[in-house]
């Protein structure tokens, strides 16, 4: 029987800021040219294996459907962040997975270099699943790092009982317990059946199983996008499959990874897995150097010029610069001065990433701001309205198919179009060129909220 895997795809990711943003998290940013995402996916691909399920929130559908765009898959999508419980739960309950199928659940910022290996693992490991048994894949420490969890494995039998499950400790916690040989790292990857987790939802957490239930029979599907029903999704409590099943259930074995395993969860971390120059450095972009070594510096907009340094994290990012120590580049302890300073810095980038293409906020003011839209040849914007805001739109580069209202106009280079505020309107690139407008918003609310969808060829109405 095939393995089914589910990729976990919905955390905000925001320790590499300002690469990752809370609406563009770090699963998809790129490693070694490829998006953590689709390292992911490779990981859990092949002969063995059966369609993926992604699970994510609204809020990074596109982005995804972006990612996924040519490959045969279903996405479970949450109207609002529940955490991890509720998100595996939820894929379970596709009766496209046959009771006794073997899952691998595994999250999507995750790198493993050899995929072989941990292939061959979940095959050696398949036969030993049962009625009962979850495995947990723990990783030997090679040093104490205290942004991960830990597991304390006994033997029993032919397998490994998990014992214990350590918190994130502090740096003389950590120091101090890889020097016993049962400890191991948390890996979040975890390799069950259906049957054995559903036995262990309904066991320790019936109540959620029932709300996940119902909000999966409610749900709206369109092209193998399952759209969770929101009434009953929000009452769900939002808690980690790790607090709501791991650690009380009596089944749970850990399995000794022997391969290499990575949690990019900062930019040290990063900067060790990307290829670098001889002097030890990952230089990306707009840069210019000399006599720099062991460091990291990017820049996909300025230039930044480098001088005689070392162990540097430098990282310019449209309209941010973030600058450490690359052996203490942890941003979390900074991070909420930025959020509560630079809300709309940390929520997005200045592009944003759309089904149709993408667009860049040029300027904001008091009750206007300035777009530039960027379609894509065939991208077509949803038919919809705005309830607190008006739109002038100036084409500067291709043919804009427009919709206002029941007329269609077709405008070129330096034409321009007025959508008053509560008018039915859409642009269309109908060309096999990029189609680029500059787009005023004014009104007394700008938010990307107020859209109302009549129609939408990705789905979002």
């Amino acid at each position: 029987m095939k393995i089914k895997p589910v990729i976990l795809c919905g955390g905000e990711g925001t320790r590499l800021w300002p690469e990752s943003r809370k609406k563009n998290p770090k699963q998809f940013i790129k490693i070694n040219n490829i998006s953590l995402l689709r390292h992911a996916i490779n990981r859990v691909s092949g002969k063995n294996f059966d369609k993926i399920t992604f699970c994510t929130n609204i809020n990074f559908l596109d982005l995804l459907k972006t990612e996924v765009k040519n490959l045969d898959c279903s996405i479970v999508v949450e109207p609002i962040k529940k955490n991890t419980a509720p998100a595996i739960l939820a894929a379970l309950n596709d009766d496209n997975i046959s009771f006794f199928q073997p899952i691998i659940i595994i999250s999507a910022d995750h790198i493993i270099e050899k995929k072989s290996l941990f292939q061959s693992e979940l095959q050696k490991l398949s036969k030993y699943l049962d009625l009962n048994k979850i495995f947990i894949f723990g990783i030997k420490p090679s040093y104490a790092e205290i942004g991960y969890g830990y597991l304390k494995l006994k033997k029993e039998k032919n397998f490994y009982k998990v014992s214990k499950f350590l918190e994130k400790p502090n740096f003389n916690i950590a120091k101090k317990i890889i020097k016993n040989k049962n400890i191991y790292w948390n890996s979040g990857m975890f390799f069950s059946s259906k049957s054995a987790l559903l036995n262990e939802y309904a066991l320790y957490e019936n109540k959620l199983s029932i709300q996940i239930l119902e909000s999966y029979l409610n749900a709206k599907i369109h092209h193998n996008i399952i759209y969770l029903e929101k009434s009953y999704f929000n009452k769900i409590k939002s808690i980690s499959f790790d607090k709501a099943i791991l650690e009380k259930s009596k089944n749970i074995f850990g399995h000794k990874l022997p391969t290499d395993w990575t949690d990019v969860g900062s930019w040290k971390q990063k900067w060790q897995i990307e290829k670098k120059d001889k002097n030890n450095n990952f230089i990306k972009g707009n840069v210019i150097s000399l006599n720099v070594k062991n460091s990291y510096i990017a820049s996909n907009d300025k230039l930044v010029v480098a001088n005689n340094l070392n162990d540097i994290l430098a990282v310019q990012y449209n309209d941010a610069l973030y600058l450490a120590d690359l052996k203490n580049s942890n941003i979390k302890n900074i991070y909420p001065s930025i959020v509560n300073k630079f809300s709309e810095i940390a929520n997005q980038h200045v592009f944003t990433k759309r089904p149709w293409g993408e667009f860049k906020n040029i300027y904001v003011g008091k009750n206007f701001q300035v777009k530039e839209l960027i379609v894509v040849p065939g991208g077509i914007l949803s038919l919809q309205k705005h309830k607190f805001r008006s739109e002038n739109w100036v084409v500067v580069e291709g043919v804009a198919k427009v919709t206002l209202n029941n007329k269609i106009y077709y405008l070129k280079k330096s034409q321009s179009i007025f959508i008053p505020k509560s008018a039915v309107h859409r642009i269309e690139n109908p060309n096999k060129k990029i189609l680029r407008i500059i787009e005023v918003q004014t009104g007394s609310y700008l938010g990307e909220d107020d859209i109302v969808r009549i129609k939408d060829i990705y789905g979002r109405s």
